[in-house]
């Protein structure tokens, strides 16, 4: 470091050490004050930041590199005065060069004292952070225009940075979720486990979608909960790895996926109507590819209008499905068995050549199950079913009362 002309007091040996090793460092500015502020001693790396030679510089005070209105305010004085009682002072502000062109600062300042504690002068050191500034004003910038709540979070678990989003969905401020954990934003029923996941990103950080498969909600700060689907994303910073959430809220999507499926039901059930025919008969005529979702719906509305109507026949009209397979034939065969439980026998019709050709090909058991071409022929049927089971009906009953009137 350049030493300034009559500039104060000459370093000790240990700070002349350090002063040699930091000279070298062009991107720092390293000065050495006198107790009243004013610039003792300059680095190279002063001379390229700042513009100023260290004859230029000699003598003058360390406001000289501060705003108009820093000095005016009086933040010089503030910044030695607050390293002298505290040892040691980190700050961050606009400095301005020998051309009068500002540049955003990191500075450090700490007190020089001799043997006995008396204040002989203040060592700074100084590095223009703008770029670094510039860069975290866009990342902020980024995060404030993003559509979704951004929540940054640090692998102790505690919130680092949030947006406006953030705020707007959860109810709280920044201030209020800054430095706490991000558990705060769980319902409390899903709050044991949630550390192990965090936990479990971190061993193995990469871009994903968080609970895949499973219902998520957050929490507001009124204590309501809400459905929401995130993102996961690790994030390399200055402090290390940090997770970034993005977070939307689901409510819609998911009312909007429940409306879907109540108008799918819906359909679903207009398409496989129970019909009463006859007294005693019903018919279902199916139409459409049959899954278990709509087989179970199917069955069970079968059963009710069997219950209502007091059935003793139901016809199955398959004329209308497109394809007979294994799953679609074990879904028939179940819904006979089902009406067979509750005393009705059954028809199906509609049995295609091709379908009839695929079942003896897929090697499926019908059973008992009695089968027509068309639904007419099903509905002559039920009616000798019907005629039967009234024949066999009378014969029971004259065999409890013994044949007499």
């Amino acid at each position: 470091m350049a030493a300034m002309p009559g500039g104060g007091q000459e370093p000790g040996p240990r700070l002349r050490d350090l002063e040699a090793l930091l000279d070298a460092a062009a991107d720092y500015e390293i000065i050495n004050l006198d107790a009243r502020g004013n610039v003792a001693s300059w680095n190279s790396g002063a001379q390229a930041l700042l513009g100023y030679s260290a004859e230029e510089i000699a003598g003058k005070p360390v406001s000289l590199f501060y705003t108009e209105e820093d000095r005016a305010a009086g933040v010089a004085e503030r910044e030695l005065q607050a390293a002298r009682e505290t040892g040691r002072l980190e700050s961050e502000g606009w400095r301005v060069r020998k051309d009068g062109q500002r540049f955003w600062a990191s500075v450090i300042t700490a007190p020089i004292r001799a043997a006995d504690g008396q204040l002989t002068g203040y060592a700074r050191v100084t590095r223009d952070i703008s770029a670094r500034r510039q860069a975290d004003a866009m990342f902020r910038g980024l995060l404030e225009s993003a559509p979704d709540a951004m929540v940054i979070v640090a692998p102790s678990g505690r919130i680092e940075l949030v947006n406006r989003q953030t705020e707007e969905l959860f109810g709280y401020s920044r201030e209020d979720l800054t430095g706490q954990y991000v558990e705060i934003l769980v319902p409390p029923r899903f709050r044991g486990r949630h550390p192990l996941h965090r936990d479990g990103f971190f061993a193995a950080a990469r871009s994903r979608p968080m609970g895949v498969g499973l219902e998520l909600y957050g929490l507001r700060k009124d204590g309501s909960e809400f459905p929401v689907e995130i993102s996961l994303s690790p994030l390399e910073s200055d402090q290390g790895r940090l997770a970034v959430a993005a977070i939307r809220d689901a409510t819609e999507r998911r009312e909007q996926e429940m409306r879907l499926r109540r108008q799918r039901d819906e359909i679903m059930e207009l398409s496989t109507p129970v019909i009463q025919v006859w007294d005693k008969v019903l018919a279902l005529p199916i139409i459409g590819t049959l899954d278990s979702a709509r087989a179970a719906r199917l069955t069970e509305g079968l059963l009710e209008k069997i219950a209502e109507y007091q059935a003793e026949v139901v016809i199955l009209d398959v004329s209308g499905v497109p394809t007979i397979d294994t799953q679609v034939a074990q879904h028939l065969l179940r819904t006979v068995q089902a009406a067979t439980l509750m005393g009705a026998a059954s028809i199906m019709s509609g049995v295609r050549p091709e379908t009839a050709q695929a079942i003896v090909h897929l090697g499926i058991d019908l059973g008992r199950l009695r089968t027509r071409n068309t639904l007419r022929d099903a509905l002559q049927l039920a009616l000798v079913m019907l005629r039967e089971r009234a024949g066999m009906a009378s014969i029971a009953a004259d065999m409890v009362t013994g044949g007499t009137a």
